[in-house]
């Protein structure tokens, strides 16, 4: 089955939902391992940069996923931060065997962007909330979303 990705009306106008999209249609063309990520996500998940006033409602079912401008429904998980710090989610690597982020035990100029993360995070930048509900929702949206390979 191949990956549906639409944009709902009102959508095309948000730059965050649309450069989202676009990453997301391009790494699943690239790479099939992650079309059997994308295909495994269910639930919704809702951006919102706080510094720009925009938010986007990315709504995932079973290889489908539809992106709203504003937040529609209940989200699953919601990413809250600057506009800056939600464009580092696509930075973030993962291992090949074990689909975990790199946590630079080994290569330390590797955990660069999750340090960051972690950082943000831990400072309050970047708001993850449903993190503790709904991990495996966010571990994959994040493989489906990184640019390494």
């Amino acid at each position: 089955m191949e990956p549906i990705i639409d944009l709902a009306p009102g959508a095309e106008e948000n730059p965050l939902a649309a450069e989202f999209g676009g990453l997301i249609r391009a790494h699943l063309a690239r790479d099939a391992r992650r079309a059997s990520d994308f295909r495994a996500l269910r639930g919704s998940v809702l951006v919102v940069a706080q510094d720009s006033g925009a938010s986007m409602t990315m709504r995932f079912d079973h290889g489908r996923l539809t992106i709203h401008d504003g937040a529609i429904g209940i989200p699953s998980v919601t990413f809250c931060g600057d506009e800056a710090a939600l464009r580092r989610l696509p930075d973030i690597a993962f291992h090949r065997w074990v689909s975990l982020p790199k946590l630079g035990v080994l290569h330390r100029r590797q955990s660069g962007p999750l340090r960051e993360l972690a950082r943000l995070v831990a400072s309050g930048e970047l708001k993850i909330y449903g993190l503790v509900a709904h991990p495996r929702l966010i571990l994959a949206l994040l493989r489906v979303l990184s640019r390494h390979p």
